[in-house]
C-alpha cells in the first residue's frame, strides 16, 4: 500500500472520530493504516494517533454527560480497542478501568451491569503485566469485595471452596501489587533526593563570588566548578543505574 494511500486510510479514521462513528468500520480502517505503514514510518503515525486519541477522548466523554449507561460503555469500549490497537496500554487500561468502575456504581441500580470478581481479577493481572501495580492493587481489592459478597454461598458447599480459593489467589496478587507499589515510591523518593541534591550543587556552583579579578580566586573557582561537574556527572550515572534495574530485573 502506498503512503498516500496509508495518509487516506489515516485521515479517514479521524474524519470518523470527528463525526462521532464509535463502530466497527473506523476500528478496522484505522487498523487497515497500521499494519499497511512501514517501520519507518508506523512510530510517528502511532505517536500522533495517540496523541490525537488521547486530546480527543476527553472532549468526547464531556459529550456523553447526559448519555445512557449502555452509551457511554459502548465508547469507552471503542477506545480502549482503538488504544489497544496504536499501541497506547496505559490509555487502553484506563478506558477499561473507567468502563469497570462506571458498571459498578450502576450495578447498585441495574444488576446486570455488576462487574464480577473475575473481571476484576483478569484486569488486575493485566494491569501487573503492563507494569502498573497501583491499579492492579486496587483491582485486585475490587476483586476481593466481589467475593466476599459471592462468600453468601452455603460453606459446605463446593462453590465455596473455589471462593475461598480465589480469595487467596487475589490476596497474593494483591500483596505483591502493594510491594511493587511501594518498591517504585522508594524508588522516587531517592530520585527526589538526587534531583534537590543536583539542584543545592548547582546553586552553590552559580553563586557570585568576591574578588572576581584576582587571579588566584579564578583559578579556584573553576577548580571548583570542576569538582561540581564531576559530582553531578556521577549522580546522574548513579541515578541512570538505578532507573534501569528494575528493567533489567523485569527482562530477567
Amino acid at each position: 500500500m502506498s503512503e498516500a494511500t496509508i495518509a487516506d486510510q489515516s485521515y479517514l479514521f479521524l474524519n470518523r472520530i470527528h463525526d462521532r462513528r464509535f463502530d466497527e468500520e473506523s476500528l478496522r480502517i484505522l487498523e487497515l493504516s497500521l499494519v499497511a505503514t512501514n517501520a519507518k514510518s508506523f512510530s510517528d503515525l502511532r505517536s500522533r494517533l495517540r496523541d490525537f486519541m488521547r486530546s480527543e477522548s476527553s472532549v468526547i466523554f464531556s459529550e456523553l454527560a447526559g448519555e445512557s449507561v449502555v452509551a457511554k460503555l459502548s465508547v469507552l469500549e471503542f477506545f480502549a480497542r482503538a488504544f489497544a490497537l496504536i499501541g497506547d496500554t496505559e490509555s487502553c487500561l484506563a478506558m477499561k478501568y473507567e468502563a469497570l468502575t462506571l458498571r459498578e456504581i450502576k450495578s447498585t441500580s441495574c444488576l446486570w451491569l455488576r462487574v464480577s470478581h473475575s473481571e476484576w481479577n483478569n484486569f488486575a493481572v493485566q494491569s501487573m503485566e503492563h507494569g502498573f501495580p497501583s491499579i492492579a492493587r486496587k483491582a485486585s481489592e475490587n476483586a476481593l469485595l466481589g467475593l466476599k459478597r459471592d462468600s453468601l454461598i452455603e460453606p459446605t458447599s463446593e462453590e465455596y471452596s473455589e471462593t475461598l480459593d480465589a480469595a487467596e489467589s487475589v490476596r497474593r496478587l494483591r500483596d505483591s501489587a502493594a510491594s511493587l507499589t511501594s518498591s517504585h515510591s522508594v524508588q522516587a523518593q531517592g530520585a527526589e533526593y538526587l534531583r534537590s541534591k543536583e539542584l543545592r550543587i548547582l546553586s552553590r556552583q552559580t553563586r557570585p563570588m568576591k574578588n572576581l579579578d584576582s587571579t588566584g580566586s579564578n583559578l579556584f573557582r573553576e577548580g571548583i566548578n570542576k569538582r561540581n561537574e564531576r559530582m553531578l556527572q556521577h549522580l546522574r550515572s548513579t541515578q541512570m543505574i538505578r532507573d534501569l534495574e528494575p528493567l533489567h530485573s523485569r527482562c530477567i
